[in-house]
C-alpha cells in the first residue's frame, strides 16, 4: 500500500487526524503506533510494514477489539488507588507519558510527568470532549536530541507535552491552552499537534 492509502485507513478506524498527504511524519508514525498496540500481536514500532498493513486491512473489513480506551481505563483506576495525584486524574495514564525511545536509551521514565501538567491534559480533554493523543510527553536526553529538543528541553523534566485532540485545529486547540493560568508557553506544532509545557 501506499502512505496515503495507509493514512486513509488509519484515518477511518479513527487513529490518523491529519491531512491525507503521503508523507509519514510524527502524527502518522502515532497514529499506526496506536494502532498496532490495540490490535495487538504485531510489532509496535510505528512502521507500516507488512504486518501491519494485513492488520489494517483486516480491521477495516471485520472490525478491531480495540484496548480499553482512556476513559475505560479512567473507570478502572477508580477502583484501585496510589495514594498520588494520579488518583484524581480522570483520562489519563502514568503510561501514556511515557519516553518514546521504546526502551533503547531509558527505563521510559527519566523524570516524572508532573502533576500540573496532567491536571492541564485533563482539562483540555473534559473541555474538547474527544480523545487525546500525546505525541511526545517524556524524554530521556538522548531521545531528545534524536528529536531535535533544545538542551533545557522541559520535556525532560515532566513539564512539557506534544498532543493532537481529534477532529480539533492546532488552532482551536491552542486558543484554549492559552487560556490556562498553569501553562507557561505553548504552540502550534503543526496543523494539528500543539506543545504546551508548564510554569
Amino acid at each position: 500500500m501506499t502512505i496515503k492509502q495507509i493514512q486513509h485507513l488509519l484515518a477511518y478506524l479513527g487513529y490518523y487526524v491529519g491531512d491525507i498527504d503521503g508523507i509519514w511524519g510524527q502524527g502518522s508514525k502515532t497514529a499506526c503506533t496506536a494502532f498496532q498496540r490495540d490490535f495487538g500481536g504485531i510489532g509496535v514500532d510505528g512502521i507500516a510494514g507488512s504486518a501491519t498493513q494485513k492488520a489494517l486491512r483486516h480491521s477495516v473489513a471485520y472490525g478491531i477489539e480495540k484496548k480499553p480506551t482512556t476513559e475505560e481505563s479512567a473507570v478502572s483506576k477508580t477502583e484501585t488507588t496510589t495514594g498520588t495525584f494520579w488518583d484524581g486524574i480522570e483520562y489519563f495514564t502514568r503510561e501514556e507519558f511515557r519516553c518514546k525511545c521504546g526502551g533503547k536509551y531509558c527505563n521510559g521514565y527519566p523524570a516524572e510527568p508532573q502533576e500540573a501538567l496532567v491536571k492541564a491534559a485533563d482539562k483540555v480533554r473534559s473541555y474538547f470532549n474527544a480523545p487525546m493523543t500525546i505525541s511526545s510527553g517524556l524524554r530521556c536526553t538522548v531521545h531528545n536530541a534524536n528529536e531535535g529538543g533544545v538542551s533545557n528541553s522541559r520535556h525532560l523534566s515532566g513539564k512539557a507535552m506534544d498532543f493532537s485532540v481529534r477532529g480539533f485545529s492546532a488552532q482551536s486547540i491552542l486558543a484554549y491552552v492559552q487560556t490556562l493560568p498553569e501553562i507557561r508557553y505553548s504552540y502550534a506544532i503543526n496543523s494539528n499537534y500543539v506543545h504546551m509545557d508548564i510554569l
